[in-house]
């Protein structure tokens, strides 16, 4: 199989050029704003978050810190990318107790928005973690200290590990509806992660076809000495 000839469901990797294309040529959209309550609360809170995608939510510290308004708008997950226990920059030090008095469930990780820093370790556990929220039926937000890298990273890579879009795809949507923008470390770890979930399916598909094959070259074995 030629790689012109690749499954739909196969979609070529980004690089992080394509990611960074995304960051320059795609804005986040003027929606119309359905209710001028809800808008003005936004201010009033404090409170700052977007869904990027259904049931799934970037924001700040400000949202991740105002229980109520949370509540209020059905979110039932934490995602705390920034939930640095052991210190560290622009860290929000919220964690399990300080949801204790709500039904919220809350993960926190270990990250600091820096290019040297190691967001991938987390990739799969928080992606786990919302795709489970997101199947029971509640809304996850996913934050950090402004929305805009770390929690973008992580939501970007529950899109690519549990929808099964591409880097830039994910990043696509994520800036349409709002202005994120991981730092330059964590592109290139997304980029790495798009390709390494692109050999994995090609080589799946591989193997599945080849021993497709074999059975039909077995049966045909089989019907000629019949």
């Amino acid at each position: 199989m030629g790689m012109s000839n690749l499954p739909r469901h196969i979609q070529f990797p980004s690089y992080v050029e394509d990611l960074k294309e995304v960051l320059l040529t795609v804005e986040p959209r003027l929606r119309p704003i359905p209710d001028m309550r809800l808008h003005v609360s936004r201010f009033v809170d404090g409170a700052d978050m977007d869904e990027v995608y259904p049931q799934l939510y970037v924001g700040d510290c400000d949202a991740a810190m105002n229980k109520q308004y949370l509540l209020r708008h059905g979110i039932t997950h934490i995602v705390n990318a920034a939930g640095n226990l052991k210190g560290g920059p622009a860290a929000v030090r919220t964690g399990p107790d300080f949801y204790k008095d709500t039904p919220l469930k809350y993960i926190g990780l270990e990250l600091i928005d820096l290019p040297f820093a190691n967001a991938s370790v987390h990739f799969e556990v928080a992606a786990d973690f919302i795709h489970r929220a997101i199947a029971s039926g509640g809304k996850v937000l996913v934050h950090c200290r402004q929305g805009r890298s770390r929690s973008a990273s992580i939501a970007i890579a529950f899109l690519m590990l549990h929808r099964g879009m591409t880097a830039a795809r994910s990043l696509r949507i994520l800036r349409e509806s709002r202005a994120v923008r991981p730092n330059n470390g964590f592109l290139q770890q997304l980029a790495d992660l798009d390709l390494q979930l692109f050999r994995e399916r090609l080589e799946k598909y591989r193997r599945e076809h080849s021993d497709s094959d074999t059975d039909s070259d077995s049966d045909s074995d089989s019907d000629s000495e019949c």
